[in-house]
């Protein structure tokens, strides 16, 4: 390798670890999640450890965390607030305040406790091998898309290997749709309309599961497949979904992709830039009978992975994001979000296996006992700052 081409591979990484062990250590809870981290400002450690616990003792900063709420009155901050927030504040101030956000939609509290009660099961069950699915899996089954790049040497996690084995050995049958590694998104989600189109005779429900590039693939075909075709797909787990692209695809900034991976689609590469992908987004219209379940993490600076680093700080300049997207870009309005705070895009301190078969127990209960109305926007409201 040029020592030159290594250098600019390794000194940026040497950097961006250096900068993820600086920060203020906090520790707190937000959307009944604890976490014990390193933050990137005064403000996102006193929010977190006082202001969400109740000990309100700096009145200053007090006023101006309770103006955030009152001009939030309840809505789920998009992309554009949150940048604002972050320039206010600080980015992990922003990616706080969306994590107590979403906790406090009653849909995503009630997805919460009983995904939470399904991960106890199943972190106990799943290692033991003894882990079983409710009696109503026996109606449904899995299609899994796989997201980019997955057939390359060095991706790893990106075929959903782990996932699929999980489901497969609780019992769930699962499909595996082959699409174009380095595709464009368009072309791929033709090749998963196909995949959706040949379980309409099964039998069986359909969970569709996607992660990073393939929800807009997944997106995409639900919305051109329409209500008449897509009877039979009882819900989809949007899983770090890039549903509007990423700005490091704009920004030219990702790792030299090629000299690691080999030669890539530059019409597949082009479809995940956020211009255009912002533009497709507009487009989306997911059939109302389909639970989506958005499934993110949201990491503060010092619980970025080595990974995840190399795009989290360069992001940083647009607002809160998990090291690939911007968090509010992979919410899919309407659905149902469930929040890992301290993961990146990639997850990996995740229990893959264990988070699968809780993910698949809930939705499945979830469909069992609610069905799957999409909310009004009356319902997306959420409380005012917490009580003093």
């Amino acid at each position: 390798m040029d020592s030159r081409l290594l250098a600019r591979i390794l000194l940026p990484a040497v950097l961006l670890t250096l900068s993820a062990c600086a920060g203020l250590p906090v520790r707190g809870m937000v959307g009944g999640q604890t976490i014990d981290t390193r933050v990137d400002s005064e403000a996102a450690r006193y929010y977190l450890a006082n202001y969400l616990a109740g000990k309100h003792n700096n009145p200053a900063l007090d006023a101006r965390i309770d103006q955030v709420y009152q001009a939030i009155d309840g809505q789920i901050l998009d992309r554009t607030e949150l940048k604002e927030l972050s320039d206010e504040f600080s980015t992990d101030f922003a990616a706080l305040v969306l994590a107590d956000q979403i906790s406090r939609v009653p849909r995503n509290r009630e997805f919460r406790s009983a995904f939470d009660e399904a991960y106890d099961y199943a972190s106990k069950a799943v290692p033991e091998g003894r882990a079983q699915l409710p009696a109503a899996a026996a109606r449904y089954e899995a299609l899994i898309v796989p997201t980019y790049l997955y057939k390359r040497r060095f991706v790893t996690g990106a075929d959903l290997a782990e996932p699929r084995a999980a489901l497969q050995k609780v019992g769930l049958p699962c499909h595996f749709v082959e699409t174009a590694d380095d595709g464009p998104i368009e072309s791929n989600a033709e090749i998963v309309m196909a995949a959706i189109r040949a379980r309409a005779q099964s039998g069986r429900r359909l969970i569709i599961i996607s992660a990073s590039k393939s929800s807009s693939e997944v997106a995409l075909a639900l919305t051109k497949l329409g209500p008449s075709e897509t009877s039979h797909v009882a819900a989809w787990i949007n899983a770090v979904g890039a549903l509007q692209g990423t700005p490091l695809i704009d920004d030219d900034v990702l790792p030299e992709l090629e000299f690691i991976v080999g030669k890539i689609n530059p019409a597949g590469v082009e479809s995940l830039s956020a211009a255009r992908s912002r533009q497709r987004f507009k487009s989306f219209r997911v059939p109302e009978h389909v639970l989506v379940v958005n499934f993110f993490g949201i990491p503060m600076s010092g619980d970025v992975s080595f990974r995840a680093r190399s795009g989290f700080f360069p992001m940083k300049k647009y607002g809160p994001n998990d090291g690939m997207v911007l968090l509010a870009d992979m919410i899919f309005p309407g659905g149902i979000t469930l929040v890992k705070v301290g993961s990146d895009h990639f997850l990996m301190d995740q229990d893959l296996a264990v988070t699968t078969v809780a993910l698949a127990t809930a939705v499945i209960r979830w469909e069992e006992d609610h069905g799957s109305p999409t909310p009004q926007r009356s319902e997306l409201a959420i409380p005012n700052a917490p009580n003093k």
